[in-house]
């Protein structure tokens, strides 16, 4: 099986183009649009890695990476952070965890897919 990736954005063409991308390679998708979803997605399916934007409604991706990172049943999820501005709180924590990484928007596909197999087992495939 290739990687279960959760896509958190509450902007949902952002999130279509990202589900269009993953699954062309062959990605298996879940999305949230706020980041209390996607706590709550997470903490029920388990993904292999989640894509989540900063500012959104509700529970910023900073907070939600945070409290994610703190949670036992998904403190191991590696996180990819998009935004289109660099966030002090992302910045920090980056700096204290290696399983996250920061993007920026407008993201190129390329560098995705590197941070996809950088933080995943062997690039992203799995048993």
């Amino acid at each position: 099986m290739i990687a279960r990736i959760l896509v958190v954005d509450d902007d949902a063409a952002f999130r279509t183009s990202m589900r269009t991308f993953l699954e062309s390679r062959h990605h298996q998708v879940l999305e949230a649009s706020d980041g209390s979803q996607a706590f709550v997605l997470a903490e029920q399916e388990v993904p292999h890695i989640i894509i989540m934007d900063i500012v959104m409604p509700g529970l910023y991706g900073s907070a939600a990476s945070k409290k994610l990172q703190e949670y036992w049943r998904t403190s191991h999820i590696p996180i990819i952070i998009l935004s289109g501005a660099s966030h002090e709180p992302v910045r920090r924590l980056i700096e204290t965890n290696p399983n996250i990484r920061f993007l920026k928007k407008p993201v190129d596909l390329g560098a995705l897919d590197e941070a996809i197999h950088a933080l995943l087992p062997q690039g992203g495939i799995l048993p």
